[in-house]
């Protein structure tokens, strides 16, 4: 990967700290916009130049006969367009810091991309140390360690940060793995994730959480009472699967919000059900109600469809009468947007790469830890490239969007704060 290919995103980054400096008080009052450069320029350097040393330390722990030997003469790195000022520790066995690029003046984020890659790829984290050395990439088995328990420690904050208190979309999915605990016994965990859509239209990783056991609705009051406790007040639709008694719990917890079923579950669900004929009458007529031109037809079309099935499918149609409103949600959404609010597909394509993970791993993961850091190394990715933008279709019905938001909570909100917001 060339270099240059990511100095756009990561001036990104900088320009986008610059602003956070310019915008506060404190540090207006005692720097000038000419100063900045020169306080991130010396803010990197002090970073990095520990860094090295650091690496330095590792490797002189590791290898007891060699020497520290000072430090070559001083070099530059372009770190975007900010250039750092390096020294170079040194040994008397010809040390070099493998985090540096040799004969090179920009920092290439490929280096980061293989590590990441490693990491993500290997069966267990110990064998993603034996791959690091066997490449000759310089990472001392400490080094690893230490790396991972800083990318644990990302994650861990990450998964339990503090939330925005609107959202328009939530989607929750519930996934059986297999996890070893702190015995090294394989048990069976069920892996939560919520995706959420901000009002700006952006996808957001908010919960990756497990708990042992199967799933239960215990475990989903958590996951809910959790987004709550960390400032999640107001959701224009949250999109789950049908577990029972998560319907009440959702409306106890979100009295204004709308609650999507997933379809998809629901079309797998009456191919098992009903007949062949009858599952053929079902998609036919479920194809009519998703052009309904309201969400009153919409139920309308639906509750007779079932009249039609009770004949021979009493128990299930009972099942489905309780939750014609909620299989019917999206209706009232722009159509253009629907096909992205009927289903869990969003979070469960996301557990189908954790499951492929797992399966990578030897059909589980070594430790609570592993699953943590390899999500937070798929989040990063998807932030990276594929959620880098919102979604054009939920970009293009944003306002629609929003007005349909304050609509369902106008009493609670403050209108000249809300309507005064960029989306």
């Amino acid at each position: 990967m060339d270099s240059t290919h990511d100095r756009p995103r990561l001036q990104a980054h900088l320009d986008e700290f610059f602003g956070r400096i310019a915008n506060s008080p404190e540090l207006c009052e005692q720097l000038s916009p000419e100063d900045l450069p020169q306080l991130l320029e010396a803010g990197l350097s002090h970073v990095l130049n520990n860094t090295l040393k650091t690496e330095r330390q590792f490797h002189l722990q590791a290898h007891p006969e060699d020497r520290a030997n000072g430090y070559a003469p001083k070099r530059t790195l372009n770190i975007g367009a900010t250039t750092v000022a390096l020294d170079r520790p040194r040994t008397r066995q010809g040390f070099y810091p493998a985090v540096l690029p040799k004969h090179q003046r920009h920092l290439p984020q490929a280096y980061q991309q293989l590590l990441r890659n490693i990491l993500l790829g290997a069966r267990s984290f110990n064998a993603a140390r034996r791959t690091l050395q066997a490449l000759g990439l310089g990472y001392s088995p400490e080094q690893v360690e230490q790396l991972l328990q800083e990318l644990h420690e990302e994650a861990k904050n990450f998964f339990t940060r503090p939330l925005g208190p609107d959202w328009l979309c939530l989607f929750i999915d519930a996934k059986l793995i297999e996890l070893k605990d702190e015995h090294d016994v394989v048990k069976q965990a069920v892996h939560f994730l919520v995706v959420g859509i901000g009002l700006d239209g952006k996808k957001d990783i908010l919960t990756a959480t497990s708990f042992w056991g199967n799933e239960v609705l215990e475990a989903w009051r958590k996951v809910l009472i959790d987004l709550k406790n960390r400032g999640l007040v107001r959701v224009l639709l949250l999109v789950t699967d049908d577990f029972s008694g998560l319907a009440p719990l959702v409306k106890g917890l979100f009295p204004n919000s709308d609650h999507q079923l997933c379809t998809v579950h629901l079309l797998r669900n009456a191919q098992r059900h009903l007949s062949l004929e009858d599952y053929t009458t079902f998609k036919q007529t479920w194809r009519e109600i998703h052009a309904a031109s309201s969400f009153e037809s919409a139920q309308t079309k639906f509750r007779t469809l079932l009249q039609e099935l009770r004949p021979a499918n009493k128990a299930w149609v009972e099942h489905l009468e309780k939750r014609v409103a909620n299989y019917l949600s999206f209706i009232k959404y722009p159509t253009p947007v629907r096909p992205h609010l009927r289903s869990t597909n969003l979070p469960e394509g996301i557990n189908n790469q954790i499951e492929n993970l797992r399966r990578n791993a030897g059909g589980h993961f070594h430790s609570e830890r592993e699953a943590l850091i390899k999500m937070k190394l798929l989040t990063n990715d998807l932030y990276d490239h594929r959620w880098s933008r919102g979604c054009p279709t939920l970009l293009t019905h944003l306002g629609t969007l929003n007005q349909m938001f304050r609509h369902h909570f106008e009493l609670e909100l403050n209108p000249e704060i809300f309507l005064t917001q960029n989306f």
